[in-house]
């Protein structure tokens, strides 16, 4: 599920009593690709007043924190064990947890981060299954959902004490010393002056069933993209296009349809030392039945809509490429 349908069905959400008391529920905010995901309580008198997280003091002695710990609140995604605000800052109960408990999952989900940063007892209670004291909880990594779980203080807790801060900053720390030490991929550059060009020839394609396009996640990147590959030697770019497809999302007898584009760019390979030129041939294909069974190399599929592919896809030529498929598929 999309970013954007979360947050429309958390404004029309009336599963708990809460909705009765609201001005404003609050959905998720920041990154969709964030690698840290922060989790609070629940919305405060100007969270609900503003229909966002973390805006109210406590926001500012987050963002404060944030900037001492290294970290830009625009790249990280903040929400809360609750989106709407209790009467008068009481504290959730556990009905109310349960009700909005799947919102939560759904946007862990849709971010699908390499941590996760509990703000406070409750929200460590909610996602560790058990009860602690914070200053217990935040000497151990726990665990959500096969990801590290960081426990830290509240922004809220630090405004009575702001001895605090250096623990919640510490722990901040932490959460993107552990992101930085699990990102190890070699990451590709410009092209840079003075460098060896090798030029490359690859194919991909799109695969179509209903309206939807299918994308598939690389692991070690974590980025949506469309299947694409090298032509080996003596191999005609449409083989080449249907061999790319059928290898990495695991599906047979793939059917061409039509050639759709080509995508030329050029990037600079730290490994090899050598600036890559390359010139990918696009084809639009539509999809056998069967389920996909991506290779060892991608760990997710998804069958999008065109909205969905324009959130998804991080890199603009793919986005560029499957915008060209929709045009087609709808004609």
């Amino acid at each position: 599920m999309s970013l954007e349908e979360l947050a429309r069905q958390v404004r029309r959400c009336r599963k708990c009593r809460l909705w009765k008391t609201r001005e404003r529920a609050v959905p998720g905010e920041g990154d969709r690709n964030a690698r840290i995901f922060l989790v609070g309580e629940a919305p405060g008198r100007e969270e609900d007043r503003q229909g966002r997280p973390f805006v109210g003091a406590a926001g500012k002695i987050l963002n404060e924190s944030l900037e001492k710990a290294g970290l830009k609140r625009e790249g990280i995604f903040i929400t809360s064990v609750l989106r709407c605000r209790p009467p008068r800052n009481r504290n959730p109960r556990k009905d109310e947890i349960e009700e909005c408990r799947p919102h939560l999952e759904a946007y862990i989900d849709a971010v699908d981060p390499y941590a996760v940063v509990a703000l406070g007892s409750f929200a460590h209670r909610v996602l560790a299954g058990r009860s602690a004291k914070v200053s217990e909880a935040r000497l151990e990594t726990g665990e959500y959902r096969g990801r590290p779980l960081i426990s830290t203080y509240h922004p809220a807790a630090v405004l009575y004490n702001r001895q605090l801060l250096k623990h919640l900053t510490s722990d901040l720390k932490r959460a993107k010393e552990f992101v930085e030490s699990e990102d190890t991929r070699v990451i590709s550059g410009p092209a840079r002056r003075g460098k060896r060009d090798v030029s490359v020839r690859a194919a991909g394609g799109v695969i179509h069933r209903k309206g939807r396009v299918l994308l598939i996640r690389k692991k070690s990147e974590r980025l949506w993209c469309l299947p694409k590959g090298h032509v080996e030697t003596g191999e005609s770019l449409e083989h080449a296009a249907l061999r790319e497809m059928e290898e990495e999302t695991g599906l047979g007898s793939i059917r061409i349809e039509r050639e759709l584009c080509d995508i030329e760019y050029s990037y600079y390979w730290p490994q090899d030392d050598i600036n890559y030129r390359k010139k990918v041939t696009y084809f639009l294909a539509r999809a056998p039945k069967g389920k996909p069974e991506p290779e060892f190399r991608f760990d997710k599929y998804k069958w999008c809509t065109e909205a969905e592919a324009a959130e998804l896809l991080f890199h603009q030529n793919d986005l560029r490429v499957a915008r060209k498929a929709f045009e087609a598929i709808r004609k």
